[in-house]
């Protein structure tokens, strides 16, 4: 972004923050107030449905104890009238006081009479993914419920809201006696109605929001009970805390709990927020204007800057921007005697420490005997000293401006590109070691310790590394890792590289699913070149052995000296037929006579052992006592080879 839009940006934090304090301003008295007084009207709305439905259901209640408290009924419980049912309980009445059910019990809650006029059962309202079966099995499952909510001693006002077969409905209930109350109750009389579609939709129409009738399978955690506004009224009522859905509606629950005290249904009440969009309306209208105020003024001071200060930057900036790395002892051209022109000198000594700072750099970088590198971003070299080129033998210009990754092999590439990863992510300082392809075309080792390099807004910029020749230290790591491995008398690998690269040349075979032969060697009457011709004549011995094994193996790598006169042979995807002749090989190879110095020795025989993997043994330390185990019993008749078995050795002289 350029000086001339900064400048012109400079004013929007101050507009912005202005704007925004108005803003938080309005947010946290006029629409906190708005939003305080919605939360109010929907309290009060929740409130005003309960205090509908207690009004429904003290109407139910009086209509009910005009029945309940009757000469008639009274007499049609002692067995007295009995066309009571046909004259007082038949569908048009019942249609008429908007009961869709009425029922006459005894003391004993058994049913004496009853009506039921129930809606279509697809047009009733139910909830959960409970379901009434047919209207039989409602209507049992209704008398159950009444049965269990009938409390002996309250035959009095009562009626509740409940849930039945998922099938929400009003109950009233009162106890049966005569017109003057009397006599003792001799019963209970039960009246109510389903709440269907139609009834579910007037309540709707009563209630200044939107009406849901939900399961109660929510959480009651810090909810608030109603006080009950009359006797008539058994449901206990909850409410729960608002919730705001959005900027335009607001929502809570009232649940009903029946006289037993178990949830039964769930009345969402949705309504809108409208006083709090009339506020942000208005809220709205006022930024708008004060925006509009604030961009006027915002205009005028960029037309200031521009005529007082933007001309006479915009020149400095051409100078600063014709100033680089060929331009030395360029300078700015401005002498102004003000704040500006201050800074154009200070620019200009900048300049002049910069370009001696730049000098002793690289001589001090030329001077060092370690490579110096940079890299950018994308591991292109962007700075190198005279050491890194005499280390690799490219020059300079080879190396500038080309990728690292010209000068590693693809599996070391890999490494250095996951060492870069995490210097770049944790910062830290990392180690490499790798070879490098010098210009010559050999090969060099070299290690590397990596850091990050950042620009003056601390931001990435690339890496930069120190190298040091490491070749000669790989190459005596290298001899000295032979030399652990290796028999010094013979060359051959010895017992320790034997006892490491069986099992990884049995987990490789069992990865191919091939076969795998293991020979145990050993030389008959040894010890007699010792005891005859001395220990010299022994290990010369040995050595033509282990040459003679090198050249009758395709892999000589695979012939191991355990130590005395005892050897090994590892024989990849070897079967029984392949190790036999391998077996027949060596016999026939070692059985020749040998001249050492003056002496011709005719008389060292080997014996042969062999195990078979996976037929005879499954890991490593099996396989050895199998060969081993067969190499003895090749021993006992001297010069020949013998092929492990399980049972019992089975040996045969081989013939070459």
């Amino acid at each position: 972004m350029t000086l001339r839009k900064r400048l012109f940006w400079l004013f929007a934090p101050l507009l912005l923050l202005a704007l925004g304090f108005a803003y938080l301003l309005s947010q946290s008295l006029i629409l906190s107030r708005f939003d305080r007084q919605d939360a109010a009207l929907l309290d009060a709305e929740a409130k005003r449905l309960q205090a509908l439905l207690d009004h429904n259901l003290k109407r139910n209640l009086d209509l009910v104890l005009s029945y309940a408290k009757w000469d008639d009924t009274y007499d049609f419980m002692r067995g007295q009238h009995p066309d009571y049912v046909r004259r007082n309980m038949d569908p048009e009445a019942l249609q008429q006081i908007n009961f869709d059910f009425m029922l006459l019990l005894d003391e004993q809650d058994r049913v004496q009479a009853e009506q039921w006029m129930p809606p279509d059962l697809p047009d009733m309202i139910t909830l959960g993914s409970e379901r009434p079966r047919d209207y039989r099995s409602l209507r049992d499952a209704i008398v159950e419920q009444i049965r269990r909510l009938h409390q002996p001693g309250r035959e009095d006002l009562r009626g509740q809201i409940v849930v039945v077969q998922g099938v929400p409905l009003v109950l009233a209930m009162g106890g049966i006696s005569n017109n003057q109350d009397s006599l003792p109750s001799l019963g209970t009389l039960v009246a109510g109605h389903f709440i269907d579609g139609e009834r579910s939709e007037l309540l709707q129409s009563q209630v200044n929001g939107s009406l849901r009738l939900l399961p109660p399978d929510v959480d009651h955690d810090g909810w608030r009970a109603l006080p009950t506004l009359g006797t008539a009224n058994l449901n206990r009522i909850e409410i729960s805390p608002r919730r705001v859905l959005d900027e335009n509606r607001q929502q809570l629950d009232l649940l009903f709990r029946n006289s037993l005290g178990e949830p039964q249904l769930l009345m969402e009440l949705t309504r809108e927020r409208r006083l709090y969009q009339e506020g942000r309306k208005a809220i709205s209208i006022f930024l708008a204007e004060a925006t509009g105020v604030g961009l006027i003024a915002w205009v005028l001071i960029y037309l200031g800057l521009e005529f007082g200060i933007m001309r006479r930057v915009s020149r400095m900036h051409r100078d600063i921007s014709a100033i680089g790395p060929d331009s030395n002892h360029q300078r700015i051209r401005d002498s102004g005697n003000d704040e500006l022109g201050s800074l154009s000198q200070e620019v200009n000594r900048m300049l002049e420490r910069l370009e001696q700072s730049e000098t002793r750099d690289r001589e001090i970088l030329d001077a060092i005997q370690d490579g110096y590198f940079e890299l950018d971003h994308d591991g292109h070299i962007t700075a190198i000293n005279r050491a890194l080129c005499g280390m690799l033998g490219y020059s300079e210009e080879e190396l500038l401006g080309n990728s690292f990754e010209a000068l590693m092999e693809q599996e070391d590439l890999e490494r250095a590109v996951d060492q870069l990863t995490r210097a770049h992510q944790t910062g830290d300082n990392v180690r490499f070691v790798a070879p490098l392809q010098r210009r010559d075309g050999s090969r060099g080792h070299y290690e590397t310790r990596f850091s990050i390099i950042h620009d003056g807004q601390n931001t990435f910029a690339g890496y930069r590394g120190i190298m040091r020749d490491i070749s000669d230290q790989v190459a005596y790591q290298n001899r000295l890792l032979d030399m652990a491995y290796t028999d010094p008398l013979t060359g051959l690998h010895n017992r320790k590289a034997f006892t490491e690269q069986l099992p990884l040349a049995l987990e490789k075979t069992r990865r191919s699913g091939d076969q795998l032969a293991l020979i145990y060697l050993d030389l008959d009457r040894f010890k007699e070149v010792n005891d005859r011709f001395g220990h010299d004549i022994g290990d010369l011995l040995l050595q033509g052995i282990a040459e003679r094994l090198r050249g009758a193996m395709r892999q000589p790598d695979q012939v191991y000296r355990l130590g005395g006169d005892e050897f090994t042979l590892i024989v990849a995807g070897g079967n029984a037929e392949v190790a036999q002749r391998v077996a027949l090989r060596l016999l026939a190879t070692l059985k020749q006579p040998m001249q050492i110095e003056q002496q011709v020795i005719d008389f060292v025989t080997p014996s042969i052992g062999i195990a078979l993997y996976p037929e005879h043994a499954d890991d490593a330390e099996s396989l050895v006592k199998a060969a081993d185990s067969a190499m003895y019993e090749a021993k006992r008749e001297r010069g020949r080879a013998c092929l492990y078995r399980p049972q019992r050795l089975s040996s045969s002289r081989q013939s070459g």
